[in-house]
């Protein structure tokens, strides 16, 4: 197993070298669904009456040395050669111990409801930029043994694939290190330009993420109410587009879906960098996108309140009528 950590974590460092850019992203690794759900490492998890089973990376690590150590190498070596990277076991103990363990928000008045996924959880608490999906499986024919093994990334924002491969390793009577190292080995060049090329988008275009707006049943406010803009009357809706328009990366996002009730812009482009309100240079999330947007809905002239969900680390909710 040392052995193949070795190739894991020169793979990484390869890829920081190809990156060249002077912030680096946050990673962080994960067994994969798939390896979850063989070893049994799996939870219920109910989402409006629909019952769907997620990983149990807690479960995982407490059970499994093998997948703990690399995972644990992995976060060692980053560290070392100042890669940020969240520690899932760290990440998963914070989450446990927090004084709630509720997973769904519900409105005061209204009882409107959010329901989040602990994977969904997970991702919010530990803000990466991409996930790690680290998978393998090991087949034997007597004393003979061969490999298979997959490396996925995701964006953890949107769970699109960066950058996947499987390689397979020789069937002959080796060590499982030694198999597992020419796996890696096998798709190494392609995986690292996959990720390359996501960055590169990313660095120009922004960050890709959800903002759903919404109203209480209840509220005195609609998306179609007009107000005055420039001595024009213009809906709500228009202005928001317009805020939408001002704000994101090269204006990059679409209204996919607008009535009365309900507001929906998808491949959101948001910057990776800004200012917080103390006028630091930090990294922004989906609510920190929003936050001005939300100020000038609560300002004058519009003196409408909004609540603010995160739904994991690429969507969030923003409802109007109420706080």
């Amino acid at each position: 197993m040392k052995r193949a950590v070795i190739i894991f974590l020169a793979l990484i460092v390869t890829f920081g070298a190809l990156s060249g850019q002077a912030k680096r992203p946050t990673i962080m690794v994960v067994p994969s669904d798939a390896w979850c759900e063989r070893n049994h490492y799996v939870q219920e998890f109910e989402s409006y009456g629909e019952v769907t089973m997620v990983p149990d990376y807690e479960k995982a690590l407490r059970r499994s040395s093998e997948i703990r150590l690399l995972i644990s190498y992995l976060a060692d070596f980053m560290a070392k050669e100042e890669f940020p990277i969240q520690s899932l076991e760290s990440v998963l103990k914070n989450i446990k111990s927090e004084e709630s363990d509720v997973v769904s928000i519900t409105s005061s008045e209204s009882g409107a409801m959010i329901i989040e996924s602990p994977i969904d959880e997970l991702r919010r608490v530990a803000k990466p930029d991409i996930i790690l999906d680290i998978d393998y499986q090991v087949k034997r024919k007597g004393p003979r043994k061969q490999v298979s093994f997959n490396l996925t990334a995701y964006d953890a924002y949107t769970s699109k694939i960066i950058s996947g491969n499987t390689g397979v390793g020789s069937s002959v009577n080796a060590p499982v290190e030694t198999l597992l190292e020419e796996a890696v080995l096998s798709f190494k060049d392609n995986f690292l330009s996959g990720l390359q090329n996501h960055f590169d988008d990313m660095f120009e275009n922004g960050r890709e993420v959800v903002v759903t707006m919404r109203r209480f049943d209840m509220a005195d406010h609609t998306f179609d109410e007009e107000f005055d803009y420039q001595g024009d009357a213009v809906e709500l809706a228009d202005l928001i587009d317009l805020w939408f328009s001002e704000n994101t990366v090269n204006g990059r996002y679409s209204l996919n879906e607008r009535t009365q009730d309900v507001l929906k812009f998808e491949q959101v482009r948001i910057p990776l960098y800004g200012k917080n309100i103390a006028g630091r240079d930090v990294a922004i999330d989906t609510r920190g996108f929003v936050r001005p947007l939300v100020k000038m809905l609560k300002d004058e002239p519009y003196y409408i309140p909004v609540t603010v969900y995160q739904k994991g680390l690429g969507e969030v909710w923003l409802i109007i009528g109420e706080e």
